[in-house]
């Protein structure tokens, strides 16, 4: 069993950075801290692990910068350290996601959801049943708010473009899995637990939270952060440099805008993320790498 002692301040450190909150959506600094190590932990334990990930921006009809490169970094991550990994999205990113896992040397398997909801549903409940996940982690994926639509954070209702995927969290029979969920503005999957107590502290937070509750929330300034952060955690509790360095990312993004994602906020085909444009947004990557350069690389990422 590793000991995780020697690692905790590191770890709150790299938990503050990826909870800084340049673009003032208020969530990173007002949810509980703590859920970066236990989200970790468990996974450690983990065998199979579904990603879901991939928000649409209407105006764009595409997905966002925010979410793909993140999902992709834990899936490599995972896969680095001996685990099988499915990637789940939509038609608006699933496309960015496959050009960009060519920057991890080779693709991950996918399972792309219908716009029908019976048919999303009825391709969760195979996956489920088929793959038998140990984990299922949601990466700036659009959840479901207590009156069931899925909404942007301007308000903005997405259930004709975005199928609901909380049944990866409620799959509706005893779950054998854990769940992990990452977000940045309350309306991602698995955020519910947070709603009660920040739903009236986050602009148009009565109507946009999502209702649905991930066993473990990784809280975070922007999601992508958050999905490094736990990267970074278990790299040191592995004690593998399972992330890559801050100029990867860079080519990442590169290839999901040539792929035509854009900025959530800006919603321009640019390389930002959430409005942060790539200085400051790759300045918080380098500080959290920053916490495990010293460690011996990991494994090459295979198939």
């Amino acid at each position: 069993m590793v000991n995780d002692t020697p690692h905790i301040p590191a770890i709150q450190r790299i938990e503050a950075l990826s909870r800084r909150d340049p673009g003032g959506r208020g969530l990173a600094g007002l949810a509980k801290t703590g859920g970066l190590l236990s989200a970790a932990q468990s996974l450690l334990s983990g065998r199979r692990t579904i990603v879901a990930t991939g928000f649409c921006i209407r105006s764009a009809r595409v997905g966002e910068t925010d979410g793909p490169s993140g999902a992709l970094a834990l899936a490599d991550a995972l896969r680095r350290i001996g685990q099988e990994v499915v990637l789940v999205s939509d038609h608006f990113s699933s496309a960015l996601l496959s050009v960009g896992a060519t920057r991890f040397g080779s693709p991950f398997p996918m399972v792309i959801l219908s716009q029908a909801q019976n048919e999303a549903d009825q391709a969760i409940q195979a996956l489920l049943a088929d793959f038998a996940p140990t984990h299922v982690i949601a990466v700036e994926r659009p959840g479901s708010a207590i009156d069931g639509h899925r909404y942007s954070m301007r308000g903005e209702m997405l259930d004709d473009l975005v199928p609901a995927a909380d049944r990866l969290l409620e799959p509706g029979f005893p779950r054998p899995y854990a769940t992990i969920a990452i977000g940045d503005g309350g309306n991602e999957l698995g955020l519910g637990s947070l709603r009660q107590a920040l739903k009236d502290r986050i602009t148009h937070g009565e109507l946009i939270f999502c209702a649905t509750a991930a066993d473990h929330v990784i809280p975070a300034g922007i999601s992508n952060w958050g999905a490094f952060a736990l990267v970074a955690t278990l790299s040191l509790l592995t004690g593998q440099r399972l992330l890559r360095p801050v100029v990867h990312e860079h080519t990442v993004l590169e290839s999901l805008v040539s792929a035509g994602a854009v900025d959530g906020c800006t919603r321009k085909n640019e390389i930002s993320v959430d409005g942060i444009a790539w200085p400051d947004y790759a300045n918080i990557i380098a500080e959290i790498y920053r916490e495990i350069e010293t460690l011996p690389e990991g494994p090459i990422s295979t198939p």
